[in-house]
């Protein structure tokens, strides 16, 4: 998730707001890999909401599209590009989808080295345990994470 968050970052994930509101476009969400077949079991990943629920959600030439509209999703270096590692093979990629009811698409920032929504399909919403909002170690990197 770099550079929203980096190796070595302490942050506060909290579980308060998903009680309110259902996750959105652009939250970074923490959640479990129980379930998830091409995950090992039992880990916590940290991703960025691309599609939510009913979505169609498109990727095409690194850009984003949600429902047929350009989506620009961004972090502290600007818009985020979605382009696949270079050794991966693009055609088993999940880059056209409409979202399934009870899940999320989810992506890392990181595109070329990130294991998301494009290699283990949508994110079931139960697996979702909050949402990263503080950084609070380093302290050049001490505030709110976007």
């Amino acid at each position: 998730m770099t550079p929203a968050v980096s190796p070595g970052d302490h942050v506060v994930m909290e579980g308060l707001t998903f009680l309110a509101r259902k996750p959105r476009h652009g939250d970074i969400v923490v959640f479990r890999t129980d379930g998830i077949a091409s995950l090992r079991a039992g880990s916590v990943y940290l991703k960025r909401i691309a599609g939510e629920p009913g979505d169609r959600l498109r990727i095409s030439e690194g850009k984003l599209f949600v429902n047929d509209k350009r989506m620009s999703l961004s972090n502290a270096m600007g818009e985020i590009t979605y382009y696949p590692p270079s050794q991966s093979d693009a055609s088993t990629l999940k880059t056209d989808m409409i979202v399934p009811e009870g899940c999320y698409f989810v992506l890392g920032d990181n595109s070329i080295n990130s294991l998301d929504s494009r290699y283990f399909g949508p994110l079931p919403r139960d697996n979702i345990i909050g949402r990263i909002c503080f950084c609070y170690w380093p302290p050049q990197r001490i505030g709110n994470v976007k």
